[in-house]
């Protein structure tokens, strides 16, 4: 009596196949918390009977392969989105400091600095030959060029901020970019000698989702497993095993932070470096109306006061110094004005002390609709204001934007986790399987050890 030795051979592989889809299941459970993890699985084949016997039953089980599952375009819009996001969540961040430093605080924000001093013109208005109240007035124009300097100095501190941070970011760039293209090395040795890199996928595919969230990247793939990154007009910070480092150079006379690739001015359509890029232009935007809201100050009261006379009958002569270009930063009273406040004009020329119009007139300022800053036109109070409410509305429209983008990422999100994401419940059942076939095959080959134990002890 023949003794057929496959049924040991196919118990070996239903042993070795299960064993491996219990470790596969193993690992799923372990990572279902891991960012980027793509859910594995077995595949396999019945092996066919290389006998051509009329009761050929077949050799077993044979192993396929691994399978991660991915889709390449639930990733790729991914990290789309991610890139949207990215940039409108670097601009509200930057910009929320700018709106809470031009509201600035109570009773020491710009508009009641406008208020106070204008204010205090009014009342001398009332009593031209009051010498307090000129005092009062000298103190309250030294207060509001406080309070510019202030402001200013505030939205510097906030610009170079933001500056800072996009430096930090372009380094954090070239950081992932080379570790992408070490990635996209290890993935090809790996695939082309016969093994799958599906770990080092993953982890090449989140570190293109924190690119892609700081720069709008999008990636290409080469028929080698290695990946293409590229920003604006297809630049490409990495193409295959090779990276090219953005660069930074400072813009004269701010010293702010330019990217460039190659010697050119890096474009970034999406992504954190775009939001701080669009904040800080935002925010120099600021600066410079400020600038010109302050030199409008001094030029418009100057004319006024220079127009009139002085407590002691002395021509008026520019109540804020214009020794040089006035700005937002360097506004200051006459030093004359600061030590002797007599100096103050209240009233037109050859009538000191009779009649304040010229107070008034000054006083009248804070509501005349004829300033013009840039493209702005109003009141010194009004056009204050709109650089309040257009940071404000920068901040919501950005945090608008926000909101739908959480909503369309998470909708996409959940795209990716229900054909990657790891299911417990799923691997519950798998592992059960996996171990009731296993044991299976090993009663299989103790059943079958037995009957060849048999068939030689009747033989002998």
């Amino acid at each position: 009596m023949s003794i057929n030795f496959n049924a040991f051979e196919i118990g070996r592989r239903a042993l070795t196949a299960n064993q491996l889809g219990i470790d596969i299941t193993g690992q799923n459970i372990a990572n279902v918390n891991t960012p980027g993890y793509s859910r594995r699985s077995l595949h396999l084949a019945e092996v066919a009977s290389a006998s051509g016997s009329r009761f050929s039953i077949g050799a077993g089980v044979s192993i396929q392969g691994i399978q991660a599952y991915r889709d390449s375009f639930i990733e790729s819009r991914i990290q789309q989105e991610i890139g949207i996001a990215g940039y409108l969540s670097a601009r509200r961040d930057a910009l929320i400091p700018v709106e809470t430093a031009l509201h600035g605080s109570a009773g020491a924000d710009i508009q009641s600095a406008f208020a106070d001093f204008f204010g205090a013109f009014r009342d001398l208005e009332a009593n031209p030959d009051s010498v307090p109240l000129r005092a009062t007035v000298a103190g309250r124009g030294q207060n509001l060029a406080d309070t510019f300097h202030s402001t200013y100095s505030r939205l510097e501190e906030i610009r170079s901020g933001t500056d800072a941070q996009f430096r930090a970011s372009v380094e954090e760039v070239n950081s992932l970019s080379e570790r992408i293209a070490t990635l996209n090395i290890e993935i090809r040795k790996v695939e082309n000698s016969g093994g799958q890199a599906d770990a080092l996928r993953d982890q090449r595919n989140e570190f293109v989702n924190q690119i892609a969230e700081l720069t709008g990247a999008r990636t290409t793939v080469n028929s080698d497993f290695t990946i293409n990154v590229t920003i604006g007009e297809g630049r490409s910070l990495v193409t295959g095993d090779t990276f090219n480092a953005l660069t930074i150079s400072n813009t004269p006379p701010s010293g702010l932070a330019v990217a460039e690739f190659k010697g050119e001015p890096a474009i970034f359509n999406e992504g954190v470096l775009k939001g701080f890029n669009s904040a800080v232009s935002d925010i120099s935007d600021n600066l410079a109306a400020l600038d010109g809201l302050a030199e409008q100050v001094a030029a418009r009261v100057n004319s006024l006061h220079t127009s009139g006379t002085d407590l002691d009958g002395n021509a008026g002569i520019d109540f804020f110094d214009q020794s040089s270009p006035v700005t937002a930063s360097n506004i200051t009273i006459n030093p004359l004005i600061a030590a002797n406040a007599r100096l103050v004009v209240a009233s037109p020329i050859a009538q000191p002390a009779e009649h304040g119009t010229v107070a008034g007139q000054i006083a009248g300022l804070l509501t005349d609709t004829g300033t013009v800053v840039g493209s702005r036109t109003g009141s010194f109070s009004s056009i204050y204001g709109s650089l309040i409410s257009d940071a404000g509305e920068q901040v919501r429209v950005a945090q608008d934007g926000l909101q739908t983008q959480a909503a369309i990422i998470a909708q996409a999100t959940a795209q990716r986790e229900a054909i990657s994401g790891v299911s417990l419940d799923e691997e519950a059942i798998n592992l059960l399987q996996y171990q009731k076939a296993f044991e299976a095959a090993a009663r299989f080959i103790r059943v079958a050890d037995e009957v060849t134990q048999t068939i030689l002890s009747l033989a002998g």
